[in-house]
Order: C-alpha cells, then sequence, then structure tokens
C-alpha cells in the first residue's frame, strides 16, 4: 500500500479511479489486437481449414 489518506481529498482518489479504468481499457485493447493479429496471420498462413484443424486437435 502506498499510505496514501485518501479520506482527505476525494480528487485525488476520483483520479486514481480514473487513471486505472483507461488502463483496464488500453490492456483489453492490447490484449484484443494481439489476438486478432495472431488469428489473421494463422488464416493467412493456414487458411480457415488449417486453422480449424489446429483448434480441433
Amino acid at each position: 500500500m502506498s499510505g496514501h489518506d485518501w479520506s482527505d481529498d476525494d480528487t485525488d482518489y476520483a483520479a486514481a479511479v480514473g487513471r486505472t479504468w483507461i488502463v483496464v481499457v488500453i490492456s483489453l485493447l492490447g490484449v484484443v489486437l494481439v489476438v486478432g493479429a495472431a488469428i489473421a496471420v494463422g488464416l493467412g498462413l493456414f487458411g480457415l481449414s488449417g486453422m480449424l484443424s489446429l483448434i480441433s486437435d
């Protein structure tokens, strides 16, 4: 814990919560982007039937 006393100033707390949500959203978008790129590369290299066979094995 940082030892910050959140009870003194609600503005600091609200700003920290806002930054936390921004980090969460950016992280999720990054994950979606990486997974989408991996699927696109996989489809490009193996085609749909090849990707389905990789998943089903």
